[in-house]
């Protein structure tokens, strides 16, 4: 069996700001979190474990700061975009 590329990406560990994060509603997605995987050496594709495991600690930092900034619950968001942005400097 051919292995994934998730599966044999090169080890990295995720770098990221914990308050490098938006959320948005757009029209047919609802409320949208995006991440900025900007400084990463990683795929930025949740089938990848450590993907994973850091969209799934980042979306819980934005959670609360979503509920505590609306008032309104959430319990997971319904669409999560994951970016790679850079700004010159």
């Amino acid at each position: 069996m051919k292995p994934r590329l998730y599966d044999i990406w090169p080890d990295f560990e995720p770098v990221y700001d914990e308050n490098e994060y938006s959320w948005t509603t757009l029209r047919g997605l609802g409320d949208t979190l995006l991440l900025n995987c900007g400084g990463c050496d990683g795929p930025s594709d949740v089938r990848h474990a450590r993907c994973e495991e850091c969209v799934g600690k980042r979306s819980g930092i934005a959670s609360e700061a979503y509920i505590s900034s609306t008032g309104r619950d959430l319990e997971k968001w319904p669409t999560i975009m994951l970016c790679r942005i850079h700004s010159p400097d």
